[in-house]
């Protein structure tokens, strides 16, 4: 008796493990609006006139969705360093920033294989007054303070691997405390992603400000230091992610999501076709 109610238990929980399991794919086949926990990032994903989410990541997302007959999105905007909480929260059904792919996130959600390569790049003050064109420059001289997005880990632990010292940097919670902090000299640089820094300068339009050019990749192990990004989904909807990584490799192998993100910025060697692999990201 006992053992057929323990049977029956376990039954009964592996039903609704699967159930559960497999509710965001049900929902997307059934035309609900996938929710999209975002922070505001060009050129990957922003809100644009009446909410509707534009940049590569958004229209990436759109067209993988496409495939499931469903590409309805409803925004979730969520500062950087809440969106992996957020998600697990079930605030939102997927992440879709320039999220790089790490161990230690990848045992938080399920990623989606690689949608994009980003190397790193830097905003100053115009004429770039310290002279910043590495990162070896900053970890030559204490005195430089340099900013970063809360939760952007990778871009500080390029820094830190080339030398910078962890008191030479400072977190804000979004670009526009950043840009207003290197102008107000509260910092000297703000690190973030290529695309990034160059997008939001032609935004931001303000002669004040700067982008870095040429500067110098943190290199680790010997090879240079690039963060290579995705979308992130709970990890119990692992069966919506193996359909959806189906569809994103057709997309990706095709040249349909270089032609995606070239509007926006991106060049064809920034975006993967299938030789970087989400298990190698994935590995300690």
């Amino acid at each position: 008796m006992l053992r057929s109610m323990l049977v029956g238990l376990t039954l009964g929980l592996s039903l609704v493990s699967v159930a559960h399991a497999d509710d965001l794919l049900d929902a997307v086949k059934a035309g609900k609006p996938v929710r999209v926990g975002f922070a505001e990032q060009e050129p990957f994903i922003v809100s644009g006139p009446n909410g509707k989410l534009v940049g590569y990541e958004a229209d990436l997302l759109k067209a993988v969705l496409a495939k499931f007959g469903n590409s309805q999105l409803e925004a979730v905007p969520t500062q950087f360093g809440a969106l992996i909480p957020g998600l697990q929260a079930r605030r939102f059904d997927v992440i879709a920033s320039d999220l790089y792919i790490r161990p230690d996130r990848c045992k938080l959600v399920a990623f989606a294989e690689p949608t994009h390569i980003v190397n790193d790049g830097i905003v100053v003050k115009t004429g770039n007054p310290k002279g910043i064109r590495s990162y070896a420059d900053i970890a030559k001289d204490p005195s430089i303070k340099v900013g970063y997005l809360t939760g952007g880990g990778p871009i500080a632990d390029h820094a830190l691997a080339a030398g910078v010292k962890a008191e030479q940097l400072v977190t804000l919670p979004d670009v526009a405390s950043l840009f207003a902090a290197v102008k107000t000299g509260r910092i000297d640089a703000f690190l973030n992603t290529a695309v990034t820094v160059a997008a939001t300068l032609k935004t931001a339009n303000d002669p004040g400000l700067e982008r870095v050019q040429p500067f110098a990749q943190a290199v680790i192990n010997g090879k240079p230091a690039s963060g290579i990004g995705s979308f992130a989904f709970r990890r119990e909807n692992q069966a919506f992610v193996d359909a959806f990584n189906t569809y994103l490799q057709e997309i990706l192998t095709s040249g349909e999501a270089a032609k995606i993100g070239q509007p926006y910025g991106f060049s064809a060697e920034d975006i993967p076709t299938g030789d970087v692999k989400l298990a190698s990201l994935c590995a300690e």
